[in-house]
């Protein structure tokens, strides 16, 4: 596979703007926005005054352009202090993104600027699938076709950002088609819970929903008819590439706490990080993240260069990066012993968090076999 990265000095910049930026903006309010239960609405019209909702639109569209390898690097930056920040800023982006490549002329003028701008909160309907398998034959809701559009029904179902979500995108089929839709806010037939009962994330994660006679008109269809499944495996591919970067930096920020903890805290007259089990089990979670880094900006890198690779490359590090953040995650919180299970500091926060990730945009192992599939595949052919 001959594809390489190297950050440039552009690059060092943007990671030192951001890292400014979630320092002011984003870290004072980072207990507080844990605890509320509730979108994070400060942090978000602040991440849209900075732009940072439209760094994967193109500049011809008043976005940023950026890559994704850039994006991984705000994402990166973000939860190592704030995971909350990351999800909310991926999610937008994921949103922006898919309006701008797949949306019509009228459903850009009406939803791209008000997605950038944070006008309007982006949602989507989390199918129920092993995702790099392209298996979408499970997602809960289906279509029938009327006279002015189309009805669509489901059983209950989990919608990212549900509870706040002015367009909520939604992938749906029958035996004879499939098609991806933009319901907004609102629509008959849709019922939105709020995200109570849902751990990990409990300022932003998923709602539950119901679709019942949801009637939707011809102009809420994105893309063409019968694209569905192609838009929502690209989707769902850079999606995993994305959690991946939410992992690599929260995995960092729990490592970051736990070399600080290990240096304040002292025993028998020393400070721990001078033990050699605790300076063991650091350095084991130095070079698990060095890893991961390596691996989410490879293939955040496949994606720039639009590969025929990024399909196992995203699932491969979206595996690796989530099962390396839980365990370095779990590790840190057992450096700090007592103090990392307690929800005045922050590790707890991060273990429920990187435990998050490894069912985000599809189980670890979903992941991690398809990756294998796809990769051997290539090999025999």
């Amino acid at each position: 596979m001959e594809i390489s990265y190297q950050l440039t000095k552009k690059q060092g910049f943007l990671i030192k703007n951001i890292e400014s930026f979630v320092k002011q903006a984003i870290e004072p309010r980072v207990t507080e926005t844990d605890g509320d239960e509730e979108f994070p609405l400060e942090i978000f019209k602040r991440l849209a005054e900075n732009r940072l909702l439209r760094m994967l639109v193109p500049k011809e569209e008043d976005g940023e352009g950026a890559g994704f390898l850039d994006f991984c690097l705000v994402l990166e930056a973000m939860a190592r202090t704030c995971p909350t920040s990351g999800l909310v800023c991926l999610t937008q982006n994921m949103g922006a993104r898919l309006l701008s490549k797949e949306g019509t002329s009228d459903q850009k003028e009406k939803h791209l600027s008000r997605l950038m701008a944070g006008d309007a909160v982006f949602g989507y309907v989390t199918p129920a699938l092993d995702v790099l398998s392209l298996n979408l034959d499970d997602t809960p809701v289906t279509v029938s076709v009327e006279a002015e559009g189309y009805n669509l029904n489901g059983p209950e179902c989990q919608v990212i950002n549900g509870d706040a979500a002015d367009l909520i995108f939604v992938f749906a089929k029958n035996e004879d088609t499939d098609c991806c839709l933009l319901l907004e806010k609102g629509a008959p037939g849709l019922s939105v819970a709020g995200p109570k009962g849902f751990t990990g994330a409990e300022a932003r994660c998923a709602s539950t929903a119901v679709l019942e006679n949801c009637s939707v008109a011809e102009a809420a269809v994105l893309g063409k008819k019968g694209k569905g499944r192609e838009i929502m495996t690209e989707m769902l591919c850079e999606a995993s590439v994305l959690t991946a970067a939410l992992a690599l930096g929260l995995g960092q920020g729990a490592l970051n706490h736990a070399v600080q903890y290990s240096k304040q805290r002292a025993q028998f007259g020393l400070p721990i990080f001078k033990f050699q089990a605790v300076r063991i089990m650091l350095a084991d979670m130095v070079a698990k993240m060095e890893a991961v880094r390596h691996l989410v900006y490879k293939a955040a890198s496949v994606l720039d260069q639009k590969s025929k690779e990024r399909y196992g490359m995203g699932g491969l590090a979206k595996y690796f990066a989530s099962k390396m953040a839980m365990e370095t995650a779990t590790d840190a919180v057992q450096v700090a012993a007592g103090y990392g299970y307690m929800k005045d500091y922050p590790l707890e926060k991060m273990m429920r968090y990187a435990q998050l990730t490894q069912i985000l945009h599809g189980s670890d192992h979903s992941h991690q076999l398809a990756s294998l599939s796809q990769m051997i595949a290539g090999v025999g052919g």
